[in-house]
């Protein structure tokens, strides 16, 4: 399962934009099930629980859902926006807080926020053009880092493992 994932993030990575819409594509679509499910769920407990919140969020589910679906390219301008001001405030947030609380590691912590500000900066300085490639490299750099971190595990249990056996 490591391997093909690894496998899979590598590709991913070579095909950073279609991985973009194919992201975007399968977001929508599994909102639009979460959707459908929420709202059976909703006249499920309409005598017993919160009804209108769950049919009122399912509907709001399967809208956003389909909206993806239909116009992929809007909902891929959308989501890496959202990641670059993510990437900008959280590294914001964290390089402030580390400087002010100091604590032990901060050091770390603040590289990362400098490192996250950067990517947000980029992202939004590249933009629009930064569509094509941001979703796709954040989703591949994910699964590639998933399957490694599978495979380094089932190493790692396959050495204790060998270990037990051989006490």
């Amino acid at each position: 399962m490591g391997l093909l994932l690894t496998l899979l993030g590598i590709v991913a990575l070579g095909a950073v934009a279609l991985t973009s819409v194919v992201s975007v594509i399968f977001s929508g679509t599994m909102l639009v099930v979460a959707g459908i499910l929420e709202f059976v769920h909703a006249f499920r407990i309409r005598k017993t629980g919160p009804f209108w919140t769950y049919l009122l969020g399912s509907l709001f589910s399967i809208v956003v859902g389909a909206m993806l679906v239909a116009r992929p390219g809007v909902g891929l301008v959308t989501v890496t926006l959202l990641l670059a001001g993510y990437f900008f405030a959280s590294g914001l947030f964290r390089g402030i807080t580390s400087i002010a609380d100091r604590y032990k590691g901060w050091g770390w912590d603040l590289a990362y926020g400098i490192v996250s500000v950067m990517l947000g900066a980029i992202i939004f300085s590249q933009f629009p053009f930064s569509t094509l490639w941001t979703l796709g490299l954040v989703v591949g750099v994910e699964i590639l880092s998933r399957g490694i971190s599978i495979m380094a595990g089932a190493l790692a249990v396959r050495g204790v493992l060998r270990q037990q056996v051989h006490a």
